[in-house]
């Protein structure tokens, strides 16, 4: 028969068991520091954790870009400009705008019993060249309705205003990068066997009204497509070992071409003076040293 254990000795049994933890230490005196300045960290963190930000392939959505530089330099790795610990809000926003249309999407097929929106597929545009990377993305969604692409953009009243311009070509209305995005994931969804007839830009209003929203459609069209595709190897050449050679010769990157404009403000390879180099770009041109290089290549 087990002998009976006193309280006291099952208190001193717990005690030895119980892992010793170190006492909380107590609340600071008055109000609790910024909530809004220590998200701004978090959410900066967080961010850059993302997979998205350390990639280094590049996808339909940094093919478009004018500036022929930054997709060099990006194909070279060259390091990116340090950033303070501002987070990307507005496209924060956005990815979390396109996870709303996701599940919006997926409810959608659930309701009609059948796969009519094809989602966030990964997608391969072209599958690349010895020693080339191939070009994949994730495209937002494709409706097999109408064979038509559909990619979120996340907008203020700004950018819904030129969309909605009634005396612009329809070719002009959205940005070059953005049209070419399209059309690239149009190349991705054929290479995948469907029929793709249109591409669509559908700009979901950052306001407190959905019907402040636009949209954007062109026909499909391959040759746009193409035309990206084909300055992403051209742009390989030109920096690689038989073109100029950018990671032995540092000072001919003037010669790669650059688009300098508002954009260069959100490129990552800017910084202060000149010329480009392998430590980023001015967002200007040297044409003088521009001019001289090219001979190299001409």
């Amino acid at each position: 028969m087990t002998a009976a254990v006193s309280d006291a000795e099952l208190a001193a049994l717990i005690a030895s068991l119980r892992i010793d933890q170190p006492a909380p230490a107590p609340a600071p005196a008055g109000p609790p520091p910024s909530t809004v300045a220590e998200m701004r960290e978090v959410l900066g963190d967080l961010d850059a954790s993302r997979p998205r930000s350390q990639q280094t392939r590049l996808g339909p959505s940094e093919l478009g870009t004018p500036c022929q530089r930054q997709i060099a330099m990006k194909l070279a790795g060259i390091v990116r400009q340090p950033e303070d610990k501002r987070p990307p809000w507005a496209p924060m926003q956005g990815t979390a705008m396109h996870g709303l249309m996701e599940e919006a999407l997926r409810f959608h097929n659930q309701q009609l019993g059948r796969d009519r929106w094809v989602i966030e597929e990964k997608l391969t545009v072209d599958p690349g060249l010895p020693g080339v990377d191939p070009i994949t993305g994730h495209g937002d969604a494709f409706d097999t309705d109408h064979a038509c692409v559909v990619d979120w953009k996340y907008t203020g009243v700004t950018a819904l205003r030129a969309v909605k311009r009634k005396t612009v070509p329809n070719a002009e209305l959205v940005k070059p990068e953005y049209r070419i995005q399209a059309h690239l994931y149009g190349r991705g969804h054929e290479r995948a066997g469907r029929d793709v007839r249109y591409v669509r830009l559908v700009f979901l209003a950052r306001s407190h009204d959905y019907a402040d929203s636009a949209e954007w459609t062109e026909e499909y069209r391959p040759d746009i497509a193409d035309w990206a595709i084909d300055r992403y190897f051209a742009t390989h050449d030109l920096i690689g070992p038989h073109g100029l050679d950018v990671a032995t010769n540092p000072d001919r990157w003037p010669a790669v071409p650059a688009t300098p404009g508002k954009a260069c403000d959100w490129c990552p390879f800017r910084r202060v003076g000149g010329p480009a180099d392998a430590t980023g770009c001015p967002g200007d041109t040297d044409q003088k040293i521009t001019n001289q290089l090219r001979g190299l290549i001409a």
